[in-house]
């Protein structure tokens, strides 16, 4: 009996699981015939009333529309929530939160930079570092013109020597990002010292000890000077609010925290890596001062413009003589008495033994060469002659010169000739992109970028009121809730959201660019010889917007990465050739012409229906070490030039007088100009 009553259950289970497929069947097929009928019957699958009401909602388009409305806000939300950080960053001037991070990398760097520059005082320092990068030079020129013998007998020899133009004048600047690459954490802080004090302790202990040793690592300041202030400013309690409004255990101001990148001024790792930059700077900015270290706290409590107006001494104001003294009092007396270390040669002698040897173990870091160009040319070739009753031979110049000299009948004649002529260049291969290479913090979009910058224009949309937040969310969103088209969105008078962008320009010039972003998925991963698109492949990157514009064809930036790489005009550590552009407009059936900084000549060939590919120097478009191509479309009718970046679609909105555009160009010996057309 047992058994028939288990059949029986497993029968009637089975029955209700059927039924209830029927009647989810139902509902389905219902919401899809979308009839009041149909909701009828799904109401009556479901059984009763109720069931009849669920019906009839699932097919009104209203209600569907509400839901979708409602889920979308969910959605927002829920993004909101999730990229808070990076959203909070953004709003204080970060791109992302990785920018924190580069920012105390940036003020690692400076640092360096500054003690190379007191290290290489010393007499005959820079001269013997010279020495040694002029014979690695010398190695690579003997390799060009082996390579010149070889494979371009018949050209005549340019070397563009980046040892010359970039090398010298910045030595302490490419020493710096040499030893921020190669060095770790500790080498680093044993070549800085303590430039600013002498040995330092205190008997202070907190709870945060771990974050005030972090941030004395981070910004090369003493633990003990970081705990005396976090003493003296707020006992060390991470929710102090001073009646100025300072906040944290460092007491910093709002306008402050955001200056210095601190998100949660309450958060106490961040506040104290806050105050730590903080004191940094003010101890570089009074370095050179006997009392540098008191300067610098009094500067930490009343602003530096105070000291500077106090005519470089603690200001009298009641308050921070004090301060000052108390956090003196509570360093130990192993402080160096004058405060400021002396750049005499003996101190620094163990930091020049670092960087010196820096320099031989990494010789084979700083140059690497290519060919960045072959070419013929118009010119004048000399012959030499010797004359005689017996008629006219053609002789060598070295005895045209021996038979002038012994006064027989010789003459010489320039005859016009086609010569030809290769470029190499002696790189400088030392790696100059420091933005979001910092070590040891990441950061990841739960979403997409792009969503992501939606979020941040809909809290810019809240915080100017109700009526851009119903102008967001009936039009932005338009297309996701009701399946309308989306309105335009326009970054000043240039739209860069899309692949396409639409240029107001001159007759002639090209109109719609096919743009691509090198640091926008999939191409921002995408491996790029030694690195990816995203750091090194502007190159490619902007020919990719050229070819793909001017032939119609789709070429992307991983198409035109591979023909780089197969062509031999990827360097690792530097980027792309100089030959690249030339050779891959050839490769895809277009024009190339190469000149130099003729912004008339430029203009018209814009004018013409062409695009421009520049070559820009370190720290001008980008504001970085590195160069960096970019693709000039069109002139505008009040004589603008309009461009497409591959790495920023805000750049790509703008507009540039053609002087901002020349003074961008690398001053290269055959121009930063590749003119391209069909």
């Amino acid at each position: 009996m047992a058994e028939d009553r288990e059949k029986s259950s497993s029968v009637d289970d089975a029955a209700q699981t059927a039924s209830r497929m029927q009647s989810a069947y139902a509902v389905l097929s219902a919401a899809k015939a979308g009839t009041a009928a149909a909701g009828s019957a799904a109401g009556a699958a479901l059984g009763g009333p109720l069931g009849a009401v669920v019906g009839a909602l699932v097919t009104n388009r209203t209600f569907i529309k509400i839901i979708a409305a409602l889920l979308a806000a969910m959605f927002l939300w829920m993004f909101i929530i999730a990229n808070m950080i990076g959203i909070i960053l953004s709003y204080l001037g970060f791109s992302n939160a990785d920018d924190f991070a580069n920012d105390a990398q940036e003020t690692q760097l400076s640092m360096v930079k500054t003690r190379i520059e007191e290290v290489l005082e010393g007499e005959g320092r820079q001269e013997e570092i010279l020495k040694l990068l002029k014979k690695e030079r010398k190695k690579k020129k003997k390799e060009i013109k082996a390579d010149r013998a070889k494979n371009y007998p018949e050209h005549d020899l340019v070397i563009i020597d980046e040892y010359k133009t970039k090398l010298v004048g910045n030595l302490s600047y490419y020493l710096s990002l040499l030893l921020t690459d190669v060095w770790d954490q500790s080498t680093i802080s044993s070549f800085l010292g303590n430039v600013l004090y002498g040995d330092m302790s205190t008997s202070l202990t907190s709870p945060y000890d771990n974050y005030f040793n972090e941030a004395a690592r981070t910004y090369n300041v003493p633990a003990a000077l970081l705990l005396a202030m976090g003493m003296v400013e707020s006992g060390y309690n991470p929710r102090a609010v001073s009646p100025a409004g300072a906040m944290g255990i460092m007491q910093l101001m709002p306008a402050t925290a955001a200056y210095l990148g601190v998100s949660d001024a309450f958060d106490p790792r961040q506040n104290i890596m806050g105050g730590a930059r903080y004191i940094s700077e003010n101890l570089a900015m009074f370095k050179n001062y006997p009392n540098a270290m008191e300067l610098a706290v009094a500067a930490y409590n009343a602003g530096p413009n105070a000291v500077v107006n106090s005519g470089y001494r603690v200001p009298h104001n009641g308050e921070t003589e004090y301060y000052v003294q108390k956090v003196m009092g509570y360093l130990q007396e192993g402080r160096s008495s004058a405060g400021t270390a002396s750049s005499e040669t003996g101190d620094t002698e163990d930091a020049y033994g670092l960087l010196k040897n820096a320099v031989k173990d990494n010789l084979g870091n700083f140059f690497a060469w290519t060919v960045s160009d072959e070419r013929e040319y118009n010119g004048f070739a000399t012959r030499y002659y010797f004359h005689s009753e017996s008629g006219t031979a053609e002789i060598t110049k070295a005895t045209y010169e021996t038979l002038k000299a012994q006064g027989s009948n010789v003459s010489e004649e320039n005859i016009e000739t086609v010569r030809k002529k290769v470029e190499y260049t002696l790189l400088l291969a030392i790696n100059t992109d420091v933005q979001g290479s910092a070590k040891g913090y990441s950061y990841k979009y739960v979403t997409t970028p792009g969503i992501f910058q939606t979020v941040l224009k809909a809290l810019q949309f809240l915080k100017d009121g109700i009526t851009s937040v119903k102008d967001f969310l009936f039009n932005s969103w338009t297309d996701f809730i009701t399946g309308g088209s989306e309105g335009d969105s326009y970054y000043g008078d240039i739209d860069a959201t899309g692949d396409v962008i639409t240029y107001d320009t001159v007759p002639r010039c090209v109109k719609r660019v096919t743009y691509f972003n090198q640091g926008e998925e999939p191409w921002a991963s995408m491996g790029y010889g030694t690195s990816t698109i995203g750091s090194a492949g502007c190159g490619p990157t902007s020919l990719a917007i050229v070819i793909s514009t001017l032939t119609g064809q789709n070429v992307n930036p991983q198409m035109t990465s591979s023909y780089a790489i197969s062509n031999g005009e990827y360097v690792s550590g530097v980027g792309t050739s100089h030959s690249f552009p030339t050779n891959a407009a050839h490769h895809w059936g277009l024009t190339c012409e190469r000149v130099g900084k003729d912004m008339n000549y430029i203009m018209k060939a814009l004018k013409s229906g062409k695009l421009v590919v520049e070559i820009c120097e370190a720290y001008t478009i980008t504001g970085s070490g590195s160069g960096h191509f970019i693709v000039l479309t069109g002139v505008t009718g009040d004589g603008y030039i309009t461009i497409a970046d591959c790495a920023s679609r805000d750049r790509t909105t703008k507009i540039y007088s053609p002087d901002t555009i020349r003074s961008y160009g690398r001053d290269l010996a055959e121009g930063c100009f590749w003119v391209i057309g069909r």
